[in-house]
């Protein structure tokens, strides 16, 4: 058989990054499994200003840190995406597009991906004015005219992000208040060049060869309105990546897998982390102590098979 590692980690978000930088300490070998860019949904990021010690960055800079950080120490990263899992043994095996590895415990960080609005013509325009990115693709909008569809965090710091840039930005929400943090409502609502779009759902996307306008209509008496407008900036939230999860992993009716406070699931020396898993608070302090609580309590999972004389 090929290399044993102690712990595999699925998916490359700060939460499996901290995981292998504790698993690291504790002198255990691991690998983190990655299909896109290190870091997840916070390499989309415009700015975190709430993680202690770095003050105000960019995701991708706060991302590319903590990828420095683990990869100086030796930890091994690949970027292969996950197609099947065999995890209930006492040894796992995950299969990629690539290849096959290996390991004693699992753990699982795959955290969740963009949401899309699923209105007509949304596939046609991507890329041709609807992004999901404001980070990545705010200066091909400057000095135009956008939309941001959301109403929570992401969409509030996307709609201030692109203010700097764009000549306007509708914040479009289906609701008449925020979810988002008060301080960053208040922040848009003193943004000359944001404007509140309020109890509006978008309905279609008009256009030539790129996005011209937005149909979007009322939440409650269904009046029907047109957006002239260069860009949107789609921000919902995210939805979970479920399709390569072992069907005998247990979970909530919404999927996000259930753990208890070691992060432990029903399958012995499998555990979830981060914005999968059945948390309370989806922030990245929080994924980044789920990060380290996993790779805790596989220490001692694993000190329990030798123990047992399960594992050498």
């Amino acid at each position: 058989m090929e290399k044993i590692y102690d712990i595999i980690f699925i998916g490359g978000g700060p939460a499996s990054m901290s995981g292998a930088l504790y698993a690291k300490q504790m002198r255990l070998t691991s690998l983190i499994i990655e299909k896109g860019e290190f870091g997840g949904q916070i390499a989309t990021t415009s700015t975190v200003e709430n993680y202690l010690g770095v003050g105000t960055v960019s995701g991708k800079e706060l991302c590319e840190k903590m990828y420095n950080h683990i990869t100086d120490l030796g930890i091994e990263t690949t970027k292969e995406e996950v197609v099947d899992m065999d995890i209930k043994g006492t040894t796992k095996k995950i299969k990629t597009d690539n290849n096959e590895y290996f390991a004693k415990t699992v753990i699982i960080g795959m955290g969740t991906e963009v949401r899309r609005l699923g209105i007509e013509n949304e596939n046609k325009y991507i890329g041709k004015g609807i992004s999901y990115s404001s980070l990545r693709d705010r200066d091909k909008f400057k000095d135009k005219i956008v939309g941001v569809i959301g109403g929570g965090n992401s969409a509030i710091e996307d709609a201030i992000y692109l203010s700097e840039k764009c000549k306007k930005v509708y914040l479009i929400h289906r609701r008449n208040e925020f979810r988002g943090d008060l301080g960053l409502v208040e922040k848009a609502k003193n943004t000359p060049n944001i404007e509140f779009v309020l109890e509006y759902k978008p309905l279609a996307i008009i256009g030539e060869e790129k996005v011209e306008k937005l149909k979007i209509i009322h939440a409650s008496n269904n009046t029907e309105k047109e957006l002239t407008l260069d860009g949107i900036f789609v921000a919902i939230g995210r939805g979970l990546i479920s399709e390569i999860i072992d069907k005998d992993i247990e979970r909530t009716e919404q999927g996000y897998i259930v753990t208890n406070e070691k992060m432990e699931t029903n399958i012995p020396g499998v555990f979830a982390i981060g914005d999968i898993r059945n948390t309370v608070f989806r922030q990245i302090i929080t994924g980044c102590a789920d990060g380290a609580i996993s790779a805790l309590s596989a220490f001692n999972y694993i000190k329990k098979l030798i123990k047992d004389g399960k594992q050498s």
